[in-house]
């Protein structure tokens, strides 16, 4: 095998870019049939038997790796102690590890770098892991990812923005450099040295989730729309809220980075009422949930950068990197002091069975990574009868 990084690009020198799960069983399951539920999972996916290399230009590709890195283990450490320990060490994704999955006091874990795949992904991860731990038949899943190429024909970008993109890669050129992975090593070293993560998760119960849908079908709107305002009303300026957004055209359950994403800008009108609010969110989010134009627009925009331009954008971030011309991208691409509010992801209902044979999934919690150009991100999932919204920022 042999992909191209093109539209994950951004996700190769993130600092922070492990996507977190969460998996709580009605049941207790011996170590080692985990452990081998895991293996097997990890050698149905492609995209698990990979690693990432970087040639002399810079560009980056998944190729075949004879003995993967991903990892399951058994620990005494909560969630949050494993989100701690493990955000500062690094994914060796050029050693394919891609995914560490962990036996715990509180459930299941599974750690997943972005360039394994996004939230669905791993989801879909799960439903295979579950599968091999009741014994079902598996079969070999392919990598699926997003390209310039197979992007929808109408969400091309618009002339202006591919001129605008022309120049700043043109501007890079003077201060070009390729980056490997010895750099990203320093990055993290850097950037870890004097930060920690937080995470705060909050549980609703059945009832707790009717009544919210109830409020939101009054008002007119979407749940997520409903909970956004609900998470802005106390804000007293205009918040940039980024949603990621599943860029699935053909609804496959490939492991893979098929996320793209939107934002929309709003300051809570205290002169009018909350739903009245919520109505507007969800009207600014509509328009673009469903114009291809805005649907794909990250993905289309950011894959025409440079890609050793995308990997300074994060390195910059992380103080690791300047360069008069990367400095300046990403203070204007949200890379610099100035990032999201907020960043949401609501996966709704898991897409995947919650019983396997004599297995049960009883809650799932999703906890994204606070990715370089965010500050409150928010993982929410339901799962079964209860409904999880993490927040995920770094301490104070």
């Amino acid at each position: 095998m042999k992909y191209g990084i093109s539209t994950e690009r951004v996700d190769l020198f993130d600092v922070n870019i492990v996507i977190v799960m969460q998996v709580k069983l009605r049941e207790a399951v011996p170590f080692e049939e985990l452990q081998k539920a895991f293996e097997k999972a990890c050698s149905a996916h492609e995209v698990l038997r990979s690693k990432v290399v970087i040639d002399e230009e810079g560009e980056a590709f998944y190729v075949d790796c004879d003995c993967p890195k991903n990892s399951f283990s058994e620990t005494t450490q909560t969630l949050t102690e494993l989100i701690n320990s493990n955000e500062r060490k690094r994914f060796k994704i050029e050693e394919g590890e891609f995914i560490r999955g962990f036996a715990a006091p509180d459930g299941l874990v599974f750690m997943m770098h972005h360039l394994g795949g996004d939230g669905k992904s791993l989801l879909y991860f799960i439903e295979t892991f579950m599968n091999c731990l009741s014994g079902n038949e598996i079969g070999e899943v392919p990598f699926k990812n997003l390209t310039l190429e197979n992007l929808p024909e109408n969400s091309r970008i618009p002339f202006f923005y591919k001129i605008l993109v022309n120049r700043w890669n043109r501007k890079w050129q003077k201060d070009k450099r390729v980056f490997d992975f010895l750099d990203m090593d320093r990055a993290y070293k850097n950037f870890w040295e004097n930060r920690k993560t937080k995470t705060i998760i909050k549980r609703y119960e059945k009832s707790d989730i009717e009544q919210l849908i109830q409020k939101a079908k009054r008002a007119g709107v979407s749940l997520t729309a409903y909970l956004i305002t609900d998470m802005i009303k106390d804000e007293k300026k205009k918040v940039d809220v980024g949603l990621a957004v599943d860029g699935r055209t053909d609804n496959n359950r490939s492991m893979g980075n098929q996320a793209t994403g939107i934002s929309v800008e709003y300051k809570y009108d205290e002169k009018k009422s909350f739903e009245e609010n919520a109505m507007a969110i969800h009207s600014l989010m509509q328009k673009k949930l469903n114009d291809d134009r805005y649907r794909f627009f990250v993905l289309g925009f950011m894959g025409k950068l440079d890609s050793t331009l995308k990997d300074a954008l994060n390195l910059e971030h992380a103080g690791y990197f300047h360069a008069k011309s990367s400095s300046t991208v990403a203070e204007l691409l949200g890379y610099g002091e100035k990032v999201k509010d907020y960043s949401i992801t609501n996966l709704t209902r898991a897409d995947i069975p919650l019983k396997y044979g004599d297995y049960e999934i009883k809650e799932i919690a999703f906890i994204p990574p606070v990715i370089s150009y965010g500050k409150n991100i928010i993982g929410i999932v339901t799962a079964g009868d209860v409904m999880n919204i993490a927040w995920h920022t770094y301490e104070e």
